[in-house]
């Protein structure tokens, strides 16, 4: 009687189980540098987001226009007829005259964030308040989507578009 095993098998293990389990440890160690990957970029879209509503909040146009794209297709869009603005130019001067009296904020726990390479896709459905120069404090529902680029180390819009829900 021959004592020695197969070359199939390694030990009791099949050479198939075996060469499974060592493809799924592999997976399983390669998975979640994808994955950190993926809540790094994630991180830093919500850090942009975020910086975009403190910079509104201070009525702060400089570090607000400053978070836009530097392309000359930028676009922001408001609710109201007509609110549509193309380019750096016409944005500065539509929120130099919002800035001047009025600073907004919005409810961000509403967000859905997805990215592909150095471009991201943003949703945020919630509430705006505006705060006055007077003092006086609004509160509405409002929803907001955009487009961000990558430049560099930054995510800069290229595409906002805010909208007070109809009938709200």
């Amino acid at each position: 009687m021959n004592s020695e095993k197969p070359l199939h098998r390694i030990g009791d293990i099949p050479v198939k189980q075996l060469l499974s389990l060592v493809l799924l440890f592999v997976a399983c160690i390669a998975l979640p540098t994808a994955s950190a990957k993926e809540v790094a970029g994630s991180k830093e879209i919500h850090a942009a987001i975020d910086k975009w509503n403190d910079t509104a909040n201070r009525a702060d146009l400089e570090g607000f226009m400053a978070l836009f794209d530097d392309s000359d297709n930028v676009i922001l869009a408001g609710s109201d007829r007509g609110e549509v603005y193309r380019g750096r130019k016409e944005i500065r001067a539509w929120l130099a005259q919002l800035f001047k009296h009025n600073r907004f904020s919005w409810d961000l726990s509403h967000s859905d964030i997805d990215a592909n390479g150095n471009t991201a896709w943003a949703f945020v459905d919630g509430t705006m308040t505006v705060t006055e120069d007077t003092g006086t404090v609004k509160k509405v529902p409002y929803r907001f989507s955009g487009v961000l680029v990558k430049r560099g180390h930054d995510w800069k819009w290229r595409l906002f578009n805010g909208s007070i829900p109809a009938g709200e």
